[in-house]
């Protein structure tokens, strides 16, 4: 980026500047991005801000160069008022006529034609800071205002004037005016503050180039302490009172920072570090330079918090810290690279919290399980897809984190940790403060791979969707694109990595090959007892095997690791759901694994065991109870409902995976006595139970009450809900909550809408309404009742995706009343159509899903009871 400044010294060519900035960024002028023929160089950004008046306005200077001719200048505003624009060269001044155009591109029109040359735009805007987290937003809590902001993806442009495309990384330097009481904290240290008539004003070093996203600022009230033990300054912002709350945090970020510094090789790139707790945040995290964002129930925190509490923080901090590289220091060109910096910034949090913590077990996660259920859906999109506005961007956001992250496991597994962290240093190295495309990352790693990668990972992004391989009897391979039953999807190959464990002749032999056809034959499998295609389950696909083979390994089952056994698991319910094998399958390599010898191997059969509660239903309801008595509460009982100091991470998730589980289908007196009990003493102090176990308990207690129950039940869960401090007891408190009665579901429904619920939190109630509701009769009733009031509180990103979230069910019933609810407003909210897709798509799976295994499932159990 240092030759790229310099090069602006005199007018650059277009060649130069797309050279420079991605070789496909710029190879034609799109409609949706702005033109070639006018690139920013430097942003001077000035905002008067008073967080206790929602009006604010500002002024600001872009020096831009002009590389063709043109008669107009654009950039991207929205939602602002724009009151002047002017172009200035030396000492004239060339006024432009301002017109808002397509994709929130504003045209800056000139009456003569403006030369080639270097030129400052100056803009004055005012607007109005909105409350629905995105852009520049308000938000009170415990009666104060707060300024803060959340640009990623698009948001930037509703704050202010600028060139808001990832491609455009240069320097800015921002200045404030709010008034003199309140606390002013932005991406860099401070240059210069003064103080007149009561406003304060405080200019902002200039920071490094980046991204307008990454740009974040905050004002208010804040109370801060202090991050010891860092290479750079960094203090911890929170709202006024909370600052005794960061302990834990303050703890853990300078290792956390050291490890990544140390697996990059390069030095943390930045001035400052702050962190801030933001009470109202749609989304986890955001890694904006120097000013890092976070859920306030991510920050605040006991000092010593519980294994599973401890988990999400750690490993969102390590999230985010290492963004300051991946998407920061280098960044993708544009939003359809997305994932170059998501699933990079989730493999090096998962890499470090293996590395640091060790005994949270991020060495056992699947994370490819976290993407199969969306990428099987015939109308998912590639992880790489064609981005014109930012609900482009969040469709399908989760397959960036964790199929991407799933992508770049199964290249290090390929080529060995080592030459991996080779080709990421070589590629920080190369694009240090500039921007990549995806061949930028495939020519790195296979510079340090035997491997052709680039074809294989193309495969894996460019196209949607994974591949499900049979391996037959005789050694033939064949694979297909894995789809759900009844789906019809388009079929694909992939380049895939079969990383072979197999029994010859009694002995266990492994092989590493490429299939890249639609059917191969691997002679050294002809003969083999039983084979296992994906080695310590780093695999991005499905497979099956023939089912005398499935029978060998199921006896031979500790020849695998316990994440091949979870692997084994998961992939046979998967071909059942794909319609490949039947109940009975599953169930056999789930019994076999439930006997295990350890507590995360049981704790996956649990867990696939919960996923058939779609078919759990009045005619078969009592006889999955006494299942679950008879096999799997011993298990609980042995475990017992109290966590003692000495459980492990895997005990401590296994007895909540159990108690979730029997608390909501074995219909058990006992455990529903011991679970009100545990509620009780949880409402009265929230120190006494563990969240998880709380949590379950509260559902349990709240799901068998009845009649006055209900009413004393809310009162007790509202007031204590009101008088908690940390973000996470409130979370525990109120949205455990499982009633089904028509009073008690609108209270829950109408607290949403209260201030006692931020906008950003405000869906996540409706969601867990809809969970409880088998019928969601009175969920429509009362959304058609306050869908205006519930859709102008919440951000926009909710909003798109409420069909999705809320209303995927498994009842045509509901789901007519999910069409009928969203066709009238769907066409009026920007992304909800395609969020109404999801919602139909998903559910008219399940009930196919449904309608192929029920009467399996109903004979499993009949059988059972035998």
């Amino acid at each position: 980026m240092k030759r790229l400044t310099a090069l602006y010294g005199a007018v650059v060519t277009l060649f130069t500047f797309a050279s420079l900035l991605g070789t496909s960024a710029y190879a034609a002028d799109v409609d949706y991005r702005l033109p070639k023929s006018v690139t920013p160089t430097f942003q001077k950004i000035h905002l008067n801000i008073d967080p206790d008046n929602p009006a604010y306005s500002g002024t600001t200077e872009i020096n831009v160069t002009v590389n063709t001719e043109t008669n107009k200048v654009g950039f991207y505003q929205q939602d602002l008022t724009v009151t002047s624009a002017v172009l200035i060269a030396g000492g004239n001044e060339i006024a432009l006529d301002v017109t808002v155009g397509e994709y929130d591109i504003n045209w800056g029109m000139a009456k003569e034609a403006i030369e080639p040359g270097k030129y400052t735009l100056r803009i004055a805007f005012e607007g109005k800071v909105n409350t629905s987290s995105d852009g520049m937003y308000l938000s009170r809590f415990e009666d104060r205002n707060y300024i803060f902001t959340q640009f990623e993806d698009m948001h930037a442009r509703k704050a202010f004037p600028s060139f808001d495309e990832p491609i455009f990384k240069i320097s800015y330097q921002m200045s404030i005016s709010a008034p003199e009481h309140q606390v002013i904290v932005g991406n860099t240290p401070v240059e210069k503050q003064s103080v007149e008539a009561g406003v304060k004003t405080v200019l902002f070093e200039k920071t490094k180039p980046m991204p307008t996203y990454l740009i974040a600022y905050t004002v208010g009230p804040f109370d801060s302490a202090e991050m010891t033990g860092l290479p750079v300054p960094g203090r911890i912002y929170v709202p006024k009172g909370y600052a005794d709350k960061t302990k834990f945090v303050i703890k853990h970020t300078p290792e956390i920072l050291a490890s990544l510094e140390n697996f990059f090789d390069i030095k943390y790139p930045y001035k400052k570090m702050d962190f801030v707790a933001v009470p109202n945040f749609t989304h986890g995290a955001m890694e904006n330079v120097g000013l890092i964002t976070y859920r306030d129930s991510l920050l605040l925190l006991e000092d010593n918090p519980s294994v599973t509490e401890r988990s999400r923080p750690l490993n969102v901090i390590a999230h985010e810290l290492a963004h300051q590289w991946f998407g920061n220091l280098v960044t993708m060109a544009w939003w359809d690279d997305l994932w170059l910096n998501e699933a990079f910034a989730s493999w090096a949090a998962s890499h470090t919290m293996k590395e640091l913590y060790p005994e949270l077990n991020y060495a056992d996660r699947i994370v490819q399980e976290g993407a199969f259920g969306a990428d099987a859906s015939p109308t998912v999109k590639p992880v790489k897809k064609v981005v014109k506005s930012q609900p482009d961007v969040m469709d399908g956001l989760g397959l960036n984190y964790s199929k991407g992250e799933s992508i770049l496991q199964m290249i290090e597994s390929l080529i060995g940790t080592e030459k991996f962290r080779e080709g990421v240093r070589n590629y920080m190295n190369k694009h240090a403060w500039g921007n990549t495309v995806a061949d930028d990352l495939w020519a790195a790693l296979d510079g340090v791979s035997d491997f052709n990668l680039s074809a294989m990972m193309k495969a894996y992004l460019e196209q949607p969707g994974y591949p499900l391989i049979h391996i037959g009897k005789d050694g033939k391979v064949t694979q297909t694109r894995f789809h759900l039953a009844g789906a019809e999807v388009e079929q694909q190959t992939w380049a895939i990595p079969l990383k072979l464990t197999y029994q010859v002749n009694g002995k266990i032999k492994d092989d590493v090959v490429f299939i890249d056809k639609k059917t191969t034959s691997l002679p050294q499998l002809a003969e083999a007892q039983w084979v296992f295609p994906n080695d310590n389950a780093t695999g991005y696909f499905r497979w099956s095997i023939e089912s005398g083979q499935l029978n060998a390994l199921l006896n031979n089952i500790d020849a695998l690791n316990k994440r091949e056994k979870k692997n084994l698991l998961y992939n046979y319910q998967a071909l059942l759901n794909a319609n490949e094998v039947g109940v009975d399958s599953v169930m056999k390599v789930l019994n076999a694994l439930a006997k295990d010898n350890d507590a995360e191997v049981i704790r996956a059969a649990v867990g696939v065991l919960a996923e058939f509660d779609y078919l759990v239903n009045e005619g078969n309801k009592a006889q999955f109870a006494a299942l679950l008595n008879q096999d799997y509460l011993p298990l609980l009982n042995k475990l017992s409902l109290e966590q003692s100091e000495s459980d492990s991470t895997d005990v401590i998730r296994l007895r909540n995976q159990l108690y979730t589980l029997l608390g909501m289908h074995a219909n058990n007196s006992t455990l529903v006595e011991q679970s009100e009990a545990i509620a009780k003493r949880y409402i009265k102090d929230t120190t006494s139970v563990p969240s998880g176990i709380a949590g379950t308990a509260i559902a349990i207690a709240t799901k068998n009450s009845q009649g006055a129950n209900n009413a004393k039940w809310f009162e007790s869960l509202e007031k204590a809900f009101n008088e908690a401090q940390l973000p996470n007891v409130k979370n525990t408190l109120i949205y455990s909550m499982h009633f089904s009665d028509k009073e008690t579901v609108f209270k829950m429904l109408d607290l949403a809408l209260t201030d006692s619920i931020t906008p950003a939190n405000t869906l996540y109630m409706v969601v867990r309404v809809a969970r409880n509701l088998d019928d969601h009769t009175m969920l429509y009733e009362w959304l058609s009742k306050n869908k205006t009031a519930l859709i102008a509180k919440m951000p926009d990103y909710h909003v798109s995706r409420m069909p999705e979230f809320v209303s995927v069910t498994c009842s045509a019933d509901n789901l007519k009343l999910a069409t009928n609810f969203y066709a009238p407003i769907a066409d009026d909210h920007q992304g909800m159509p395609r969020g109404v897709e999801i919602m139909k798509d998903e559910s008219m799976q399940c009930m196919r899903l449904k309608e192929a295994f029920q009467a399996d499932f109903d004979a499993f159990l009949a059988s059972y009871a035998q």
